[in-house]
């Protein structure tokens, strides 16, 4: 990825101040019925029984050997759940909660293409919503609220996307376009700038976020993929949940996704070999010149040994050997994004 003047400034105005993203279509799966609660909590990988309204928490489905078939937050509301996930995920999700329905009272209902994701990151995001949405906003990573402001229904999501303060912004369709334009006229004087996907995964890699179908998938276990936040080792059983309390007794993974600091500007590509006296020990998945550190950083899943902070590797990529050593994610993290 090409380090435009343009990509520049929009990074640069969400370290200082705020940014605001577009984003295409969102997952948004709802659950209904009686037992939404007892169903979700026995198949998915975090605890949801202990969820309240307007709390939240990230969650794996897991198949039977533990491997990723989607990530997703769980937003507890008080007559029901959403799942927010990646849009390609949700028809596989949907379709396999169906399956796992037999007596259970819940309804599936897929709200993705009623509503609209509209993201805002950076120092100035909070003091931006509350005034637009005139009400304080939520502080807890995923809590969330929902109000109504001049006719537009709007749920604020308290996010960590970038490594800043932020918050997704899910409206109707039909008005997010309002919305967003409400946003910007509050947001502007403030130092608020929309910025592009590109702009957004930069910041991403440098806040050590890992990406459904880039940083991790269906081969992947939560443990490899720095996932653990969204496991419960202590709710009981659900799919792949004895091979994860196996692996964390028996001393974790043999491999897990990593940092890595490159000598240069040149960015590895997805899969470039990371090696060891020529010994191949992992592979790249996400990377980028770094405009707020000013170096080459990347993501990658490494063996075991070489796990250290410091050591030093090798990455090869387009005929080119880079040194690289090992650091640990995030790369960046401002302080008020790690509540």
């Amino acid at each position: 990825m090409e380090l435009t003047e343009q990509l520049l400034q929009e990074c640069v105005a969400a370290r200082k101040h705020c940014a605001l993203l577009n984003h295409p279509n969102r997952g948004v799966i709802e659950i209904r019925g009686e037992d939404r609660v007892n169903f979700l909590h026995n198949i998915l990988s975090n605890d949801i029984k202990s969820l309240a309204p307007g709390k939240g928490a990230p969650a794996c489905f897991l198949n039977a050997q533990a491997k990723i078939i989607a990530y997703t937050n769980v937003l507890y509301f008080s007559e029901y759940l959403w799942l927010a996930l990646d849009y390609v995920l949700k028809d596989k999700l949907i379709e396999s909660l169906n399956k796992l329905i037999i007596m259970e009272r819940v309804e599936l209902i897929d709200r993705s293409d009623e509503l609209k994701l509209i993201s805002i990151h950076g120092p100035k995001a909070k003091t931006i919503v509350e005034i637009v949405l005139d009400q304080e906003a939520p502080e807890e990573l995923l809590s969330h609220q929902t109000v109504t402001r001049e006719s537009i229904r709007v749920t604020a999501i308290r996010i960590n996307l970038t490594g800043e303060i932020g918050y997704g912004l899910l409206a109707p369709k039909n008005a997010a376009g309002e919305l967003q334009q409400k946003l910007i006229q509050h947001g502007m004087p403030l130092g608020l700038k929309e910025i592009q996907t590109q702009a957004f995964e930069i910041l991403r890699i440098e806040a050590g976020i890992p990406r459904y179908g880039i940083d991790f998938d269906e081969s992947h276990i939560p443990l490899e993929a720095g996932l653990e936040k969204a496991v419960s080792f202590s709710k009981g059983c659900f799919p792949g949940q004895e091979i994860l309390a196996r692996l964390d007794s028996r001393g974790g993974v043999s491999k897990k996704l990593l940092g890595l600091v490159l000598k240069g500007e040149v960015a590895p590509k997805k899969n470039d070999r990371i090696t060891k006296d020529n010994v191949e020990i992992g592979s790249i998945t996400s990377s980028v010149f770094s405009p707020t550190l000013k170096k080459t950083i990347a993501m990658g899943y490494l063996n075991k040994e070489y796990w250290k902070v410091g050591s030093a590797l090798t990455v090869e990529t387009e005929g080119q050997k880079i040194p690289a050593h090992v650091t640990s994610l995030p790369f960046y993290a401002a302080i008020s994004s790690r509540t």
